[in-house]
């Protein structure tokens, strides 16, 4: 009995040595283990896309908020004498510039913005880009909390998403969710967006122009669109942003010139698919389909005709129009682009130097 005592004791002793001295070795507090605190890995830098989509837990989302909060706005926008509107936006730099919606302050004649600690102000509008529904509006004040930036270029679907903004005017709300899928095009009212976000993070009326961020508190995008089933154009788990990537040469276009200067091919189209390639008995299944050329457009100055069909800008297969508006979009005025499209049974090969697209297209 008194050995079987012994041993215990021994090995008693062994475990608590165990559990002080082996966090102490690792810089850890093994007072916060025995708590259950888990001191040693507690505070890490998120590196990686996989240390990002590992993190993005419960506690991110209250994180997040933390760190995003502070640079979301709520702007107040009124539109003639009796008409008024509600919409978000975020600090974009710290000397009073933000970013929204073009629709949030289209047409409005008085702009007023609400910071997190309650101060207001009146806002002028720098530029706005209907093509892309982005805008940028100004405040008179510096040492604002401009909102930290990421990148859309690396993001996974089934990540952790939250979208912070004002949605019927209730500031400062913060709704999470994950990216549902990448890489949308949606077409809203007489617009195209394209490559958009989309996510089931709820999204609602007022929440244009807010940051959609990832699980460290970073925009990936700005949310632009719901597609609600509602009367009231409610939640309905379908919302998209514009991706953060695509968003940021706009912006800084915007604060430096006042306007975007888009690039066009200037031809109408649609996109071909294989129902219609087997009704006609096309040579291909995929692309764009030439419906109008424009008269005095790169277009027409490249020869294209109706009836072509558009298989490839710059050597990148396009599949429908939305991609062939895609690639155009990624070029500047003045570029020269290489134009693979079939006439007939007969592929063609062309080129385009591009040209400023019109205000009225």
């Amino acid at each position: 009995m008194r050995t079987v005592l012994l041993s215990a004791a021994v090995s008693l002793v062994i475990a608590l040595a165990v559990v002080f001295l082996l966090p102490l070795a690792f810089g850890g507090n093994p007072v916060d283990i025995l708590r259950g605190k888990g001191g040693v890995t507690q505070v890490q830098e998120v590196r990686t896309v996989e240390e990002r989509v590992v993190k993005g837990g419960q506690e991110a989302v209250v994180e997040v908020a933390q760190r995003i909060l502070p640079s979301v706005v709520n702007i107040e926008v009124q539109y003639g004498a009796t008409q008024a509107g509600v919409g978000s936006g975020f600090i974009w730099r710290s000397d009073g510039y933000i970013v929204t919606n073009n629709h949030v302050v289209e047409k409005a004649t008085k702009v007023m913005v609400s910071l997190r600690d309650g101060s207001t102000y009146e806002a002028k509008i720098v530029g706005t880009d209907p093509d892309t529904d982005l805008a940028v509006i100004k405040i008179n004040a510096s040492d604002l909390p401009a909102a930290p930036l990421g990148t859309s270029s690396d993001l996974v679907v089934g990540e952790l998403a939250v979208a912070v903004g004002s949605p019927e005017g209730f500031e400062g709300s913060v709704t999470s969710g994950i990216i549902s899928a990448l890489n949308r095009n949606i077409t809203v009212g007489n617009i195209t967006l394209l490559d958009v976000i989309q996510t089931d993070a709820a999204i609602n009326p007022g929440n244009s122009g807010g940051p959609l961020c990832n699980s460290t508190g970073q925009v990936i995008g700005i949310n632009t669109a719901i597609y609600s089933q509602t009367a009231s154009g409610g939640y309905d788990g379908l919302g998209f942003a514009i991706a953060i990537d695509n968003a940021k040469p706009i912006i800084e276009e915007l604060i430096s010139k006042g306007r975007v200067v888009h690039p066009w091919l200037g031809f109408m189209g649609s996109t071909l698919d294989p129902d219609i390639s087997r009704i006609y008995d096309l040579p291909v299944d995929k692309g764009a389909i030439v419906r109008r050329v424009l008269p005095n457009t790169p277009a027409e100055k490249a020869g294209l005709l109706s009836g072509d069909i558009i298989v490839s800008i710059d050597g990148k297969a396009v599949d429908s129009m939305d991609a062939v508006m895609l690639e155009i979009r990624r070029h500047q005025v003045g570029d020269e682009v290489t134009i693979e499209f079939y006439r007939g049974r007969e592929k063609k090969v062309t080129k385009a130097v591009l040209e400023e697209k019109p205000v009225s297209f």
